[in-house]
């Protein structure tokens, strides 16, 4: 491990951010080394990985190890599926591209999403019907005592975008195991790709990411071009009582196992923030959900007009608006 005071930490808001100190956590023996001094200087320690979906403050203050753990190999394989090992520093979408060109289903729908495989189970990813939690076997960390563990599925709590580690920040992402068919097995009822592929189902892998691909970039900005995290806020979940209320404003909902779920662009767009373009930072005119930035240079005028679009949202419609990245300070 070699630590670097106010090392830069790159992020895809295209903000400048530095590290008190940061290092590359390359070996689970990194990890354990960047922690320990971090206690030893009474500091805090966080893992961050491609900065996808952070928003950090000009200057974090303690130890900011940056993932890069990878490994790639089958640890268990029968005639109708297997299960990969993949390291937590590897990228996520390079890994969907992977097992597609393997023939593999399981993680198609969820092609494009940025970030780094250690990241998935923290938030809980999902796209196009499909989350995170469906394809997982296990997930390893290294917790607060330098012991590596194996989590089962049901052991990390998955949530809609939440999950137990972001409760348990001492547990460290190091690999997880994924569980994927060599057989058809596909998800294609979300109305995007209902659409896309009307009715087709003789489909590969491949096909449904190169759709998934298509409908993203179609509706998202490039990080590269447009510096943004995906989606700045969580759908809101709202109990029962409320659906009738919600569907009487003509609104989108989604019924779940555990309520229903509004469309945060649909009460974000409602509230006109999609027609504002003006300013550094900017709803995108094709998906609100997802704040650009257009020049801003720090954190606070990021999150200066998130604070704007929520407090607007609660006011139209007495819904909370959550925050999905992290902000890092």
């Amino acid at each position: 491990m070699n630590l670097i005071k106010n090392m830069p930490l790159a992020n895809t808001l295209g903000l400048a951010s530095y590290a008190q100190f940061g290092c590359l956590l390359i070996h689970s023996d990194d990890v354990v080394a960047a922690r320990a001094f971090a206690e030893a200087e009474g500091l805090p320690f966080r893992v961050i990985g491609a900065g996808s979906n952070i928003v950090p403050m000009p200057q974090v203050r303690g130890v900011v190890g940056v993932m890069a753990i990878k490994s790639l190999h089958i640890v268990d394989e029968q005639d109708t599926g297997l299960q990969l090992e993949v390291g937590a520093g590897h990228n996520w979408h390079e890994l969907v591209l992977y097992c597609v060109e393997q023939g593999w289903f399981g993680v198609e729908n969820l092609a494009l999403i940025p970030g780094s495989v250690g990241a998935a189970p923290v938030q809980n990813i999902g796209a196009y019907g499909v989350e995170f939690a469906e394809v997982v076997a296990s997930v390893q960390v290294l917790d607060g005592m330098g012991d590596v563990r194996w989590l089962s599925a049901e052991d990390c709590g998955f949530g809609y975008r939440s999950s137990r580690f972001q409760q348990c920040p001492d547990e460290i992402i190091t690999a997880i195991r994924l569980n994927l068919a060599k057989v058809r097995h596909i998800k294609i009822d979300y109305p995007d790709l209902a659409s896309y592929f009307q009715g087709h189902v003789d489909l590969t892998p491949k096909q449904i990411a190169a759709a998934v691909i298509d409908i993203r970039s179609a509706k998202l900005p490039d990080p590269s071009v447009n510096p943004n995290v995906g989606s700045f806020f969580k759908n809101p979940i709202i109990d029962n009582a409320r659906i009738a209320y919600f569907e009487g404003l003509d609104l989108s909902v989604f019924r779940t196992r555990v309520g229903a779920k509004l469309s945060a662009a649909q009460l974000i767009d409602r509230c006109g923030w999609k027609a504002r373009q003006s300013g550094q930072v900017r709803c995108w005119v094709k998906q609100p959900l997802v704040l650009v930035n257009h020049g801003a240079t720090e954190a606070a005028h990021i999150l200066e007009f998130a604070s704007d679009v929520r407090a607007s949202v609660a006011d139209a419609f007495a819904i909370e608006l959550e925050l999905e990245p992290s902000v890092l300070a």
